[in-house]
């Protein structure tokens, strides 16, 4: 069985091309930068989309004093959430949806904009949520 090496010498591959430098580290991979992720589970009322949802989602957030060049949102699969965590460089977490938990300080929970506007008594929880990560991006 012909080993890798043997079939880029074949294909007249030049040796510097295939070999690994020695004490050469892995690159770093580039991190997003943002001052608020919001996560939320897969919705048929996603923030992700233009619509209702994601206006009400803006307006909640404009109330703590962000702006929408300031606020990344993604849709995730719950299982998914450590993994695409590592993806960002975020100053507050904000999960939106079911099956979404994590303990560290920059990240809360809350319930799903399209939740909020179906049942008007969520507001009121929701905004308490809202001023814990106001307090965080001071």
């Amino acid at each position: 069985m012909m080993e890798r090496t043997e079939y880029l010498e074949a294909f007249g591959v030049p040796e510097f091309l295939y070999t690994k430098p020695v004490g050469v580290a892995k690159p770093e991979i580039q991190k997003i930068s943002t001052q608020c992720l919001v996560i939320e589970t897969q919705n048929p009322y996603s923030f992700c989309q233009a619509g209702a949802t994601q206006d009400f989602l803006f307006k909640m957030l404009a109330a703590i004093g962000l702006e929408k060049q300031h606020i990344q949102c993604i849709a995730i699969d719950a299982t998914d959430l450590a993994q695409r965590l590592q993806q960002y460089d975020a100053k507050t977490v904000l999960l939106m949806g079911q099956g979404l938990s994590s303990d560290a300080k920059v990240h809360f929970h809350t319930h799903h904009p399209s939740e909020i506007l179906a049942n008007e008594t969520l507001k009121r929880e929701a905004w308490e949520v809202l001023k814990q990560v106001q307090q965080c991006l001071k």
